[in-house]
């Protein structure tokens, strides 16, 4: 957890400049991944490693993400869900097999102010989350 608060830190400092956004956004745009996990998200180094199937070829694939931001994907993820990441766009795709707050695909999205998970910032998001009674206890906090 506490790599979460300093790469959340590292990014919302790192955007205050304009140039260092754009740089960030650049970043995350820049990556792509399409994969059914068969396993549990591996975090090597500051590396995501997503094990599993790939939709398109229906082959096993490993596929690797640069885990700066990434990390916030890791409480939605259970085996069985498709991870979509599109190149030139800034959100994490999380297709569930089984409804998540009534839902069945979570959205996170890096931006200049951090991040948003469907729509809603962390405050919002936690504040959604503890309307369901928090039984996941996966909530994202923010000081």
């Amino acid at each position: 957890m506490k790599a979460f608060y300093c790469i959340l830190a590292l990014l919302v400092i790192g955007c205050n400049d304009s140039n260092r956004c754009e740089t960030t956004k650049q970043y995350a745009e820049s990556f792509e991944a399409n994969v059914v996990l068969l396993k549990k998200l591996k975090i090597k180094y500051q590396d995501f490693i997503l094990v599993g199937v790939d939709p398109t070829t229906k082959r096993d694939t490993v596929q690797l993400l640069p885990g700066r931001w990434f990390y916030n994907i890791e409480p939605f993820c259970d085996l069985g869900d498709t991870i979509v990441k599109r190149k030139g766009v800034p959100i994490i795709e999380v297709h569930k097999t089984k409804k998540m707050f009534d839902t069945t695909r979570i959205d996170i999205e890096l931006n200049c102010k951090g991040f948003v998970i469907n729509g809603k910032t962390i405050k919002q998001w936690n504040e959604f989350e503890e309307s369901y009674g928090n039984k996941l206890n996966r909530s994202y906090h923010s000081r």
